[in-house]
């Protein structure tokens, strides 16, 4: 076959070609850069955007030819080659960084947004194109309204429920095969255009046959199995690479590889509809005495794996701020209303929802304005010990406890068991006093503006004054903070992914609803409803409270009755010490930092002797072959080797020399040099 012949043939059959013995190597490697020559030019006319059209995403209800077009491209990649699939995901994501790059050179802010939109159309039509596992991705993003520039989050919020849908006809199949049973014979009506189309699946209103009551249909796509694995793959290659170069300059020991295992197990468990079935009636158990809070009844007998029947309920998305706004809904009251209930999701029952999102969340004006949850796929729950863990360090920041705060994180396995919790407390106590500082100070200020946030929190500042309260952070807690970057003695759960995934989507949505938001603040009030989590009932941390304020703790009557045995104690300590036979391990931190650099100075000496010696190995090793090329000796091939190893100790030497200037540099910012 010719190159275009070749360029069209699938990657995985021109592998197999080779295998069988039908190409030789020359001819392979031939066919192979045909098809990724071909690969290439696809992806360069999928981003290349020639149109004038500021809109991609087809019209479900009428235009099923691009959405077939697009299901059809997804299951192919599915049962695509990976490296072929890795060639397109990498092309895209490093080609969309490098158009955002490229904008910070223009000035113009008019030309600048115009040309960003543009870029967000061709990021959201790249997503489409790569598949439900990168629409994810999207969906995710959409909700940083903080972070994201709003041209992004214009185009991606169509991520949420609007992507392009497959027929009809497609569905009722599908439902038909799962239910083992004919549509009429399940549903009075069905209407074959979805309401809504997401990554995973649609939705499609129907009425039942035997109560005639209108419930939401949800149908799972087609071939999202092979096409997870498929991409599961090359994000394993990623964090692989991560978890390699995570310099852990913060002193959390993240382990990516697990990250990415929990990740993928969530992402599995939601395309099981039966499983999300019980995540549902178990949210719904959980706020059966909440009436803010609606959640759909599931139709047990109509679901599936692949098929979810529920009650349908009619909502506004939570992001849809001017119908909000039309029905007289209270934005503020929502806004707390979603913080309180994911406080209550977390702290109280443990099971939470990990992506509540505004294509999973919505509101109508009942009870002066309830939270729909819809979707409960991707849900997650912490452990018993965690959960009481996570609660006790709620406590410890609002009652301004370093002790206990570092107590509570090493409940949850946040700070490894053993650690030097010297330099850990002290910065604990500092962003506590700090916080403690912003929260109970009323808006205007401090008049000690030097130590103090002046009663505003770091979202609420101007750059120059984070840049301020940065270096004065680092002044005062220099020492520590190194002490802990070089210990990292803290690790990070898998689990805390998704807590942080939804508080970062919590975040966004409160912040569309009310500009004022901050969960912080919103989380105070709410801590007295937490109080029989924390030693059983209220009762009992009343009594707890007063036995503290007044000595009458169990461990304040055993102090005063072991009085005399411990000073008795201390006495025996202090006379060892006198006479040499205990001796006192003390850390130095400063000595710990200087040994630090000389080692990598020695390391980088070393390496420059090592490179120099081989380099005048390999000169000499040159001249010799020069003058005795017939000796048979082979000294060219010991030159090389030399030459080989005098690079190698010299761009060791070269890397050591960058470490130093960067603890430097470290160092001074600290200032510690």
């Amino acid at each position: 076959m010719n190159n275009e012949q070749w360029s069209k043939t699938r990657t995985t059959d021109i592998f197999q070609a080779l295998t069988a013995g039908e190409l030789r190597k020359r001819d392979f490697v031939n066919a192979l850069s045909s098809r990724i020559g071909y690969k290439f030019s696809n992806l360069k006319n999928i981003f290349d955007d020639k149109s004038d059209q500021l809109s991609y995403i087809p019209d479900i209800d009428v235009n099923w030819k691009k959405a077939k077009t697009l299901e059809q491209g997804w299951q192919a990649k599915g049962f695509g080659n990976a490296f072929s699939r890795g060639i397109g995901i990498w092309t895209f994501g490093i080609s969309i960084l490098l158009q955002e790059k490229r904008l910070k050179k223009v000035k113009d802010e008019g030309l600048k947004k115009l040309k960003r939109k543009k870029i967000a159309i061709k990021l959201r039509r790249g997503l489409l194109e790569l598949g439900p596992t990168f629409i994810k991705l999207g969906q995710l993003l959409s909700t940083r309204i903080d972070v994201i520039p709003k041209e992004y989050i214009d185009e991606l919020v169509q991520l949420q429920d609007n992507v392009p849908g497959f027929s009809g006809t497609r569905a009722i199949s599908i439902i038909e095969e799962e239910l083992g049973s004919p549509l009429n014979d399940m549903y009075l009506t069905f209407e074959t255009t979805p309401i809504a189309a997401a990554s995973l699946g649609q939705v499609h209103a129907a009425t039942l046959k035997e109560t005639g009551a209108k419930v939401a249909v949800k149908v799972q796509r087609e071939g999202l199995q092979r096409l997870f694995d498929q991409d599961l793959k090359n994000l394993k290659i990623l964090v692989q690479i991560f978890d390699k170069l995570d310099p852990k300059l913060d002193g959390a020991d993240r382990n990516w590889v697990r990250i990415y295992e929990e990740s993928a197990r969530l992402l599995y468990k939601e395309i099981d509809y039966r499983q999300e079935a019980e995540n549902a009636r178990r949210f719904k158990a959980n706020f059966a005495g909440t009436e803010w809070i609606k959640v759909p009844e599931i139709i047990e007998e109509l679901s599936s794996n692949r098929v979810l029947t529920m009650e349908y309920v009619e909502g506004i998305k939570i992001n849809n701020i001017k119908a909000i706004e039309e029905k007289g809904i209270d934005r503020k009251l929502l806004a707390k209303r979603s913080a309180e209930a994911f406080l209550t999701q977390l702290c109280r029952h443990s099971l939470f929802h990990s992506d509540p999102h505004p294509g999973n969340l919505a509101c109508d004006n009942v009870n002066g304005g309830r939270l729909i949850f819809y979707d409960f796929g991707m849900m997650d729950e912490l452990s018993p010990v965690v959960r009481a863990g996570l609660v006790n360090l709620i406590f410890s920041i609002y009652e301004n406890n370093a002790k206990l705060f570092c107590d509570a994180l090493e409940q949850m396995g946040v700070l490894k068991s053993g650690s030097d919790r010297v330099s850990i407390e002290s910065i604990a106590r500092t962003f506590l006093d700090e916080f403690s500082a912003t929260l109970n100070e009323p808006k205007g200020g401090s008049s000690n503006k030097s130590s103090q946030i002046e009663g505003k929190w770091v979202n609420e500042m101007s750059a120059d004054e984070r840049a301020r309260i940065r270096k004065e952070r680092r002044l005062k807690l220099g020492a520590e903070l190194l002490s802990v970057t070089s210990d990292v003695p803290f690790q990070f759960p898998p689990t805390f992914t998704f807590v942080f995934r939804a508080f970062t989507s919590l975040d966004g949505i409160g912040k569309g609803l009310d500009p004022s938001y901050d969960l912080t603040r919103l989380a105070k009030p709410y801590l007295r409803e937490l109080l029989d989590l924390r030693d059983g009932s209220v009762a009992a941390s009343a009594v707890k409270s007063f036995t503290k304020a007044v000595g009458w703790r169990g461990e304040d009557i055993a102090a005063t009755v072991q009085s005399p045995r411990n000073v008795a104690y201390i006495k025996d300590v202090v006379k060892k010490l006198e006479q040499g036979d205990l001796k006192l391990r003390t850390r130095v931190l400063e000595s710990e930092r200087s040994f630090q650099r000389s080692e990598l100075v020695q390391t980088a000496i070393l390496c420059a002797v090592a490179f120099g010696s081989f380099l005048n190995a390999s000169i000499i090793l040159f001249v010799i072959n020069i003058l005795n090329s017939a000796s048979g000796v082979p000294y060219l091939k010991l030159a090389r080797g030399s030459l080989a190893l005098a690079g190698l100790f010299g761009l060791k030497s070269v890397v050591n020399v960058f470490k130093v200037n960067r603890q430097d540099r470290r160092l001074k910012s600290y200032g510690l040099r």
